[in-house]
């Protein structure tokens, strides 16, 4: 269509000035070192402390450089190639995978990010262009910790000495993030010597997969991305529901959504796994293999005896009688409670390798405290006679009182001072993590907690050892960062509001932003924070962020202009005039046809089964996503206009022939009705806080979403990641009719713009 043309996007861009420690078994000297990075005099010329994240705890630079070739090697030591001895000892996962597995891990990594197809070969001999990897570190450096590692860059090549097989690995995300960092350097790397270790042996990231389904292969790509910071810890919360009222206030409290992602093949236990997304016995046998190639351990959650409705709406009458008790208030005198959560564990704990799992038991009725306390010591001697596992609870101590004691084997996961006393807990000898709200907790669309986090204030003046980041002074509020009951902390994602609130690409974003900072202060602390300002940490800390290989859920395609996608199919196919080359294929029938009226050409679905593929998957803010629509009459039930693997655009004939998008499951209405046979323009633009959607060039509506939480009850603006793998349908399911001049930016475009944008298409508008 020749309106879309070249000449309009030049008007576009001009437009665009419109004003619109110890978690592990670990030895002694493990304790955390206040050993100060140390950086040589630049007087001599030796190389600087080279960046990374976490930054380096102890760095003596040397003269000159080590570059990457083609033909650099990964050399593993035979004598360690299966493992070290004390691999197994210092980890919670049973079969902790060995040197010879993450090389291949590194190996992959090289590949992505330089295009180096290095290779891995086992030897005791390596040349000076190669990378060596060994254990035994122990032998010359007693006091280095189970996680540390001594790196050599020098004439003789790379050495990376470790004392476990995971230690190995963090000492490859640290070549790896100076590669990133090299790439305008020809991959070269400063020469010179560090000694790294973590200051904390429990880095972790806990995400609440429950109450937002995320398949597989996020959770793949959440591992590489913590992984890369050097968090060495997954937790994940398998069984939730959204907040709910008592019984009494909330008489439909059996009818809302639950989740409970854990898909057993006994049947006793099978019909309790959510339809969505559910993970069989592989699936995290899988998924177990992969993230412990990549240095991290799983610890899985079922939460009972509280948040429990995806048990307790199959059996009402395992509730407290009461109608003052919430509906997912587990009775804990009724004896089948017990039995059930005994036999569930028995049936699924086998799945994880971990040594360690969570029962919850969190935000119970205070009311029954002594008889929530029995069940946590209960079941404490459950899993250590039955299974010989460790449990840990979330802090929930203080809102349960009673007389009976909570054993102090059980470690807790301390989240707010409303629930438990982490000062407390490790003077009676409990052992804790510091995931303390609001300042771990990301809460999406949350008006309690962060929806999205400051970097700059973790990275600034947050420490797992505080507890209280207004009085860090305080004793009686935080403790000693040397308490060696302390394990660490880290980031906890809880999706109190459900999967409609924010795709799977805007929670990725929320956490990636943040989890840098985190991993820096688990290590390292505050010996970087103290002398390298934010500002220049925060940009270096966005391009390693934005080049980790494996990651894809960033959903920013590349491009050469401000232009990623435009197709008006003037030259009889879909090519792209962007110069980023990204060209259309035309699939199943879809073909070019006159357009008529003098508009030049366009796109023709010509049934349910034709559509054109282009080369990207989607595209998540900023951006803006336009194309002419002419429907023909009686489309198919939601009919899909654009696709992608995150969602549609579709023509939903719920009501009327409304344009509405799909996103993880989830409907969102825009209430613009296409009129069959008669062109009309659809585009829609996202910022980070909402989705404008512009009919005919004008902006209409927002997407929102109802919040029907008890508490919230309001509408809400929506962030939707734009669909752009298929015009129509590769599923079978496309609109049918004319489309043209389909593009795709890559920021925002306001009203204003798109007014201007209007009156180039004005001779079709309706």
């Amino acid at each position: 269509m020749r309106r879309i043309g070249v000449t309009i996007l030049a008007a576009l861009a001009a437009a665009s000035s419109v004003i619109c420690v110890s978690a592990t078994p670990v030895p002694d000297s493990t304790a955390v070192s206040a050993t100060s990075t140390k950086s040589s005099d630049k007087n001599n010329q030796a190389n600087p402390t080279p960046f990374v994240i976490p930054s380096l705890q102890e760095w003596t630079g040397s003269k000159g450089e080590w570059t990457l070739k083609k033909t650099t090697r990964i050399v593993v030591d035979p004598a360690y190639a299966e493992g070290g001895a004390h691999d197994a000892g210092n980890t919670f996962m049973a079969n902790p995978s060995n040197l010879k597995q993450h090389a291949a891990s590194f190996q992959s990594d090289i590949k992505e990010v330089t295009g180096f197809d290095v290779k891995v070969v086992v030897s005791r001999k390596y040349s000076k262009d190669d990378i060596y990897l060994t254990l035994g570190a122990e032998a010359s450096d007693p006091s280095l910790n189970h996680e540390g590692y001594l790196l050599d860059i020098d004439n003789k090549g790379i050495s990376i000495q470790a004392v476990t097989s995971r230690g190995a690995f963090w000492g490859t995300r640290s070549l790896l993030q100076m590669l990133i960092l090299a790439d305008e350097n020809n991959y070269a790397l400063p020469r010179g010597h560090a000694r790294d270790f973590p200051n904390y042996n429990e880095r972790k990231f806990m995400q609440d997969i429950a109450r937002k389904p995320i398949p597989m292969s996020d959770l793949r790509e959440y591992a590489t991305l913590t992984s890369f910071f050097k968090l060495n810890t997954l937790h994940h919360h398998y069984s939730d529901n959204p907040a709910v009222q008592s019984k009494d206030l909330m008489p439909d409290w059996a009818t809302k959504y639950v989740g409970f992602r854990l898909k057993s093949d006994n049947p006793t236990y099978a019909m309790y796994a959510s339809e969505d997304v559910s993970f069989t016995k592989q699936d995290l046998r899988e998924f177990q293999d992969f993230i412990k190639a990549r240095g991290m351990e799983l610890i899985p959650e079922i939460d009972t005896p509280a948040h429990s409705l995806c048990f307790t709406k199959f059996h009402p009458d395992w509730t407290i009688p009461e109608g003052t008790a919430r509906g997912d208030w587990m009775d804990l005198g009724n004896q089948e409670v017990w039995d059930f959560v005994e036999g569930l564990w028995t049936d699924v704990v086998g799945w994880f390798d971990s040594r360690e799992v969570s029962i919850g038991a969190d935000e119970y009725d205070p009311s029954r405290g002594d008889l929530a306390r029995k069940f946590v010591n209960h079941f404490h001697d459950f899993f250590a006679t039955n299974f010989n596992r460790t449990i840990r609870m979330w802090g929930s101590d203080v809102r349960l009182p009673g007389t009976i004691e909570i054993n102090s084997s059980i470690h807790t996961d301390h989240w707010g001072w409303t629930y438990s006393n982490p000062i407390d807990l490790v003077k009676r000898g409990h052992t804790v993590s510091n995931l303390n709200a609001p300042d771990s907790y990301l809460v999406p669309r949350s008006a309690a907690y962060w929806d999205y986090i400051d970097d700059r204030k973790i990275y600034e003046l947050w420490e797992p050892w505080v507890f209280d980041l207004l009085d860090k002074t305080n004793t009686s509020r935080n403790l000693s960062p040397n308490e060696p009951l302390l394990t660490g902390g880290g980031l906890a994602n809880w999706n109190d509001f459900l999967g409609e609130s924010v795709t799977r690409v805007e929670l990725y974003d929320r956490v990636s932003k943040v989890i840098g900072a985190f991993g820096e202060k688990l290590w390292t602390g505050s010996k970087n924070s103290d002398t390298v300002a934010y500002e220049k940490w925060a940009p270096l800390e966005k391009k390693l962020r934005e080049n980790i290989p494996g990651i894809t859920l960033t959903r920013r395609p590349q491009t050469k202009g401000q232009y990623v996608i435009s197709y008006d199919f003037e030259d009889g196919a879909a090519k792209d005039s962007s110069k980023n080359g990204y060209d259309g294929k035309l699939n199943n029938g879809a073909k070019i046809v006159d357009a008529g009226n003098g508009y030049g050409k366009a796109l023709q679905l010509v049934d349910k089964n034709s559509y054109v593929s282009t080369p990207l998957e989607s595209i998540a803010y900023p951006y803006a996503v336009g194309l002419w629509v002419k429907p023909n009459k009686n489309q198919a039930p939601n009919a899909v206009i654009l696709e992608s693997g995150d969602g549609k655009l579709l023509i939903s004939n719920n009501t009327a022939s409304t344009v509405t998008f799909e996103q993880d499951g989830h409907q969102y209405d825009t209430q613009i009705i296409l009129k069959p046979d008669e062109w009309a323009h659809i585009a829609f633009s996202a910022d980070g806080k909402k989705t404008n959607v512009f009919y005919n060039m004008r902006r209409t509506t927002f997407v929102n979403y109802y919040n029907s939480r008890w508490d919230m009850l309001q509408n809400e603006t929506m962030v939707v990641t734009a669909p752009i793998r298929n015009i129509g349908s590769a599923s079978g399911n496309s609109m049918t009719g004319l489309v043209d001049g389909f593009f795709v930016m890559d920021r925002e475009v306001c009203a204003g713009e798109m007014t201007f944008v209007a009156k180039h298409y004005s001779n079709s508008l309706p």
